[in-house]
Order: C-alpha cells, then sequence, then structure tokens
C-alpha cells in the first residue's frame, strides 16, 4: 500500500478498528495531492467537493473581509488533521474560505459523496464519520471560547500550547490574524514574555 494511504488508515484505525474490507474500500478511493508553498487548494466562492486528510505539510483556511485576511485555524498533521471547508461541503454552497498551502505538503483527497456512501455499508466508518464531527464541533467551541473570554495574551499562549512546532514556520502577520490581533499587538505581547 501506498505510504500515503497507509498514514491515512492509521489516523483513522486510532479512532476506530477497520476490518480488511474497509481499508480496501477508503485505500481504492483515495488521491494523493501534492501542494507547494503558497498553493491555493480552495478558493473563496468555489465549492469543496472533497475531504481531505494532512500527511504533511501546513495549510491555513481564512476569510477576507473588507480587504482584510482572518484565519480561522491551520490543519497540520498533528492537529485538524481534516482539511476542507466544511460549510461548503456539507451545505454543497459556494465557499466563504480560502485554503492555502503555507509549507510544501501532501494530502490525500476522497470524494466527499463517496466518502458518504461508505457510510451506508461500514458501521465503524459511520462511527467514524461521527467521531470527526464531534472532534470539529469540539475544536470550533475552544476556538469560539478562546475569542470571546480569552485575552491576546492567554490566547498567543494557547496557540504555543496548540500549535508547538508551528511558531517558526508560520509567519507571524498569519498568527496575529489567527489570535484576532495586529501583528504590532502581537509582537508586544511577544516582547513582554
Amino acid at each position: 500500500m501506498n505510504v500515503s494511504f497507509q498514514k491515512t488508515i492509521d489516523f483513522i484505525s486510532n479512532w476506530i478498528e477497520l476490518s480488511e474490507k474497509e481499508v480496501e474500500l477508503i485505500s481504492s478511493n483515495l488521491i494523493v495531492e501534492t501542494f507547494n508553498k503558497g498553493d491555493v487548494i480552495l478558493n473563496q466562492g468555489q465549492t469543496s467537493t472533497t475531504l481531505k486528510f494532512v500527511i504533511s505539510g501546513i495549510y491555513r483556511v481564512y476569510q477576507i473581509k473588507n480587504g482584510k485576511e482572518i484565519t480561522s485555524y491551520f490543519n497540520y498533521e498533528h492537529r485538524n488533521p481534516l482539511v476542507a471547508s466544511f460549510t461548503s461541503l456539507l451545505k454543497n454552497e459556494p465557499s466563504n474560505e480560502i485554503i492555502e498551502c503555507i509549507t510544501s505538503g501532501q494530502l490525500i483527497s476522497i470524494e466527499y459523496t463517496k466518502w458518504v456512501s461508505f457510510y451506508k455499508v461500514s458501521n465503524a466508518l459511520n462511527t467514524f464519520g461521527r467521531l470527526m464531527a464531534e472532534q470539529n464541533y469540539l475544536l470550533a467551541i475552544d476556538r469560539i471560547e478562546s475569542l470571546q473570554y480569552k485575552t491576546a495574551t492567554d490566547r498567543y499562549n494557547s496557540f504555543i500550547t496548540l500549535y508547538p512546532n508551528l511558531l517558526n514556520l508560520i509567519p507571524m502577520h498569519y498568527i496575529a490574524s489567527y489570535l484576532g490581533i495586529t501583528p504590532e499587538s502581537l509582537s508586544r505581547i511577544r516582547k513582554k514574555l
């Protein structure tokens, strides 16, 4: 089996037990995609039709509002490894988000309609889908609570905890955007710490 496919199977197997038939079902529908730094994976206004799993690289999900980029979150292998504009994917409508590759990497892609069809033939994959939905819900709640209830300094400290390996790999203005502050404010916070 392709090494990238195996990483995807291993990720899924951390959540559920897969039969050989389920492994074959998944593997036969996966596609490896390679991206370079700066590649746009999904544009605002484009409809998301595939679910992607991070094999390597770092990806940023953001929107442009009034000419300003607002970073929602980052995807990488150890946190948020599922890449898609989920509102677009689930509602089958144009995305408000842009997904960009910020360090070169690979994603494993599967057509979402195909993925959902697995739920009808596999209780294990149906369970996996529910677990991923629950996990994404918890991540979204954490993000909302962070922006609503934490100070900028607390949000920065949380960022360091959540994304310890990314601090030196992501441009500071992306981090400031994620934290909901200006780059100047981020610079002041970093100097104090």
